[in-house]
């Protein structure tokens, strides 16, 4: 077996797990509005523990309503939530593959929305979790205890349904944690002060959950080894925090960082401290220390994760006794099979999660249901799709970027005779271009599986045809898939004629290089990495927006992670700013009333692409079956190009 000391078991309290591979609570807006588990939810988690992972902790759980976070967030509060709950556990129990199954208890605080629950947050002290959050009302020391005793009957329900132990979240500011950090927790009674008053309310769930299921039923905890925030908790007072857990009962605790809150001054260069949601941008592994730290301190299991999305640096991380566990989350929500195609050594048949957080983070913040930008299966693990055809058609895809690639598998997949046709020479598609800018480099792994997946089939791959509508009408397909993609869009400027011009796409790919001052005109997501990508490579970079903000439609992190790299390499951003025209070298720009003349050597356009879908209408008027997937419907990411090719492949 390959990773031997990732493969081998571990004990956690009473419990000996199989392996040392844990899924990570991520909550998945699954559940109905009322929080009962659905189909769509208890598939999704059985097929994880098909997968083979050592130990699953299905999602933050609500108990109480003021302590619901999210619209469709799982529940724990009603004989009905147990009742669906148990279905969940005994399908797993049923598989006889020895996974065990935790749920974590979850109580948002300051952190949780009005809108969703109807009901004011409440909180240690009546102080907003950040800047523009809700002022949550302060909890009284009956309502306290109320809610440590709400905590153990939660952990009483979950033993009812059969789960294999407890987790309470205690990490990223939600209800524990504000009573455990003195930014938040300015009470004068006893679950206030100092660091024994704050870790009271932990620890009298700890102690009652114990006293009531004993001590054989495993409890572990989550927390956040640095809050990574301005006066927030630091690795020295969480350690203690986590010494007191342990005497207290706990059988394991689980590392993971970060709150909410201003971030400190001296962290800016640090990615994965300041980008809470750790997107591709951060570093692999990059909590480890956290953990490693507190392994140092502790004589319980300790559980690292984030960021650790490959089972080499997993087994590195055990071999090293920097973590007893290693728990992933987006990963497993990539490929729930990781586990089992690791232990095999088929590390090429990972599908990798590329930390986008498109279908995962952005949407969960939306309050949508989560999806993933590379697995189009997840969250339909139920759904039933056609069976193979037993005389297979005679399929064309036309285009191998992510969404051909896709189409081509999952038609292969069903017995038929399927050519993939290139105008180009190279396979990928936008992925060559999408790796290149700083902090991309992390998509070239999922053009890498999809190009491994494609030598493993019968596809076969037609590359450099130009005439491409002619060689489809002498084939004469039973179908044809037209993933063409998009072409970058420029626009018309006064005197731009003056000027060296180009496209962000001519700049990536090398195809053009740039001279002098570059302004970048659009700052949407490719206009940034354009500008990162120029001022990486030491240019002078102007980047002008019509909107007033940068990255208009991308999420939080990412929005910050442009804001901190712009900072660090002088690009000067103008916002609420017109392109108005050219006086030779001389752009004019108007923000508000006022215009500004800046010298420059290349104009650079980033101003949207429009779909590239002229053989559409050819292949249609010879009457030929046509579908079109990704961006030559309609621009946009790799999520839904993945889902459309997979869709498409499935039904044709």
């Amino acid at each position: 077996m390959k990773y031997p000391n990732l493969f081998q078991p571990c004990q956690l309290g009473s419990l000996m797990l199989k392996n040392r591979l844990v899924m990570s609570p991520m909550t998945m807006n699954y559940a109905t509005e009322e929080g009962l588990a659905t189909d769509k939810l208890i598939h999704y988690y059985v097929e994880r523990a098909k997968g083979g992972v050592g130990l699953i902790v299905v999602e933050g759980t609500f108990f109480t309503a003021e302590g619901r976070g999210y619209r469709n967030q799982l529940g724990l509060v009603s004989e009905e939530h147990v009742k669906r709950l148990r279905q969940l556990t005994d399908m797993v129990h049923r598989l006889n593959n020895d996974v065990k199954i935790f749920i974590q208890i979850h109580h948002a605080g300051g952190r949780a929305n009005s809108k969703v629950t109807g009901l004011r947050p409440v909180a240690p002290s009546d102080l907003p979790a950040y800047p523009g959050a809700e002022v949550p009302r302060s909890l009284t020391r009956e309502e306290v205890r109320d809610l440590i005793e709400a905590h153990i009957e939660a952990a009483i329900r979950a033993r009812e349904a059969g789960f294999d132990g407890v987790d309470i979240h205690s990490a990223h500011g939600y209800l524990i944690p504000s009573f455990l950090s003195p930014l938040s927790n300015r009470r004068s009674d006893e679950y206030g002060g100092d660091l024994s008053g704050r870790s009271r309310f932990l620890l009298e769930v700890v102690h009652g959950i114990k006293k009531r299921l004993g001590k054989d039923f495993p409890l572990t905890i989550k927390v956040s080894g640095d809050e990574f925030i301005e006066g927030g908790l630091g690795l020295e007072e969480m350690t203690q925090v986590a010494l007191l857990s342990q005497e207290a009962g706990i059988d394991a605790i689980m590392v993971s960082a970060g709150s909410v809150g201003a971030k400190k001054l001296g962290d800016l260069n640090e990615p994965h401290k300041i980008l809470r949601t750790l997107p591709m941008m951060t570093g692999h592994g990059c909590l480890v220390p956290l953990a490693a730290h507190m392994k140092q301190a502790l004589r319980i299991p300790v559980i690292t994760v984030g960021r650790i999305n490959h089972p080499a640096l997993a087994e590195e991380i055990i071999v090293q006794g920097k973590a007893d566990l290693v728990a992933m989350g987006r990963p497993l929500l990539a490929d729930p099979y990781l586990p089992q195609k690791a232990s095999e050594g088929k590390e090429d048949w990972i599908r990798p999660c590329i930390a986008c957080n498109e279908g995962c983070y952005k949407r969960i913040f939306e309050q949508l249901d989560i999806q993933c930008s590379v697995n189009p299966l997840l969250g339909r693990e139920k759904e039933a799709f056609p069976e193979p055809e037993v005389r297979g058609k005679k399929i064309f895809v036309v285009g191998a970027g992510p969404a051909g690639l896709e189409a081509a598998h999952a038609a292969w997949e069903r017995g038929h005779r399927v050519s993939v046709i290139e105008r180009s020479k190279d396979l990928g598609g936008q992925l060559n271009l999408a790796s290149i800018p700083p902090g991309r480099k992390e998509i070239e792994a999922f053009k890498t599986f999809l190009l491994n997946r494609l030598k493993r089939t019968e596809v076969k791959v037609v590359m450099g045809r130009k005439a491409v509508g002619s060689f489809i009408k002498r084939g004469r397909p039973d179908g044809v898939i037209l993933a063409t993609g998009a072409q970058p869009r420029s626009q018309h400027i006064p005197g731009v004629e003056k000027i060296r011009t180009m496209t962000a796409w001519e700049i990536l790919s090398g195809e053009k290089e740039p001279e002098g001052v570059c302004l970048v005109l659009g700052a949407g997501l490719v206009g940034c990495e354009t500008a990162d990508h120029l001022g990486e490579r030491g240019m002078r970079v102007i980047l002008v927006e019509v909107l007033p903000e940068i990255a208009a439609g991308a999420d939080a992190d990412t929005k910050t992670y442009f804001n901190m790299r712009f900072k660090e390499k002088g690009v000067e951003v103008y916002t609420g700013t017109e392109l108005l025209g050219m006086e030779r070298e001389l752009a004019v720009l108007k923000q508000g009333s006022e215009k500004i003349r800046v010298q420059i050597g290349t104009l650079v356009f980033a101003v949207g692409a429009e779909p590239n879908d002229g053989l559409y209408d050819e292949l249609v008027r010879a009457g030929i079956k046509v579908v079109k997937v990704g961006d030559c419907v309609k621009p946009r990411g790799i999520l839904e190009a993945v889902r459309e090719g997979f869709e498409a492949g499935r039904n044709v």
